[in-house]
């Protein structure tokens, strides 16, 4: 009855590169580094067409910072802009930008 609980070698070996794993995946986690949270930053959708090979779009931050200037602009996917991408088959993909002005 005891041989049947304990695991085996390949097990064992197999449950250990499992955790390895998660622990590096846990600690990658922690590398982002993070903006001062002063001031909110500005977000902006801007669209794209044909899974964004298509699309232009024109953005002016010193409308968002006009005396401080941006810290920071970020260009991506979130959550809300997949599913729109995704409910409209690829014929209309927005990206997000996110606008971090620098502190006054």
């Amino acid at each position: 009855m005891a041989s049947s609980l304990s695991l085996s070698k390949s097990s064992r070996r197999a449950a250990r590169s499992l955790l390895g794993l998660a622990a590096l995946l846990a600690g990658s986690f922690g590398c982002a580094a993070a903006l001062p949270a002063s001031t909110p930053p500005h977000q902006h959708w801007v669209p794209g067409y044909a899974f964004g090979l298509w699309g232009k779009a024109d953005l002016d931050v010193r409308d968002d910072c006009p005396t401080t200037g941006a810290e920071s602009v970020r260009i991506g996917t979130t959550w809300s802009t997949l599913l729109v991408s995704v409910a409209t088959l690829g014929v209309y993909t927005p990206r997000e930008v996110r606008v971090h002005c620098r502190a006054q």
